[in-house]
């Protein structure tokens, strides 16, 4: 038998992704609080929301190595908000 957990919204997606920042993240304050570093996993959760579409972005450039802070981190809100 196997046990699957569900949030309040019927989807376990933030079980299984493995994005630091994920957009069905039951913490309520995630956009604020959980840190992401130029290179990690972007959450492939659709549709994209800004942050997403950031990150992808950035990553894109980390492979190119023309992305020059890659060691600082980045909350959601600073990726949709601010012009990195």
């Amino acid at each position: 038998m196997k046990l699957i957990i569900k949030n309040n919204m019927g989807n376990e997606h933030h079980l299984n992704c493995e994005a630091p920042i994920c957009q069905e993240d039951p913490n309520p304050n995630y956009k604020n609080e959980v840190l992401w570093y130029p290179g990690e996993k972007v959450c492939k959760k659709s549709p994209y929301e800004k942050f997403q579409i950031k990150q992808i972005e950035i990553n894109k450039l980390v492979k190119e190595n023309k992305f020059k802070d890659i060691d600082k981190a980045y909350t959601a809100n600073d990726l949709e908000l601010n012009s990195i």
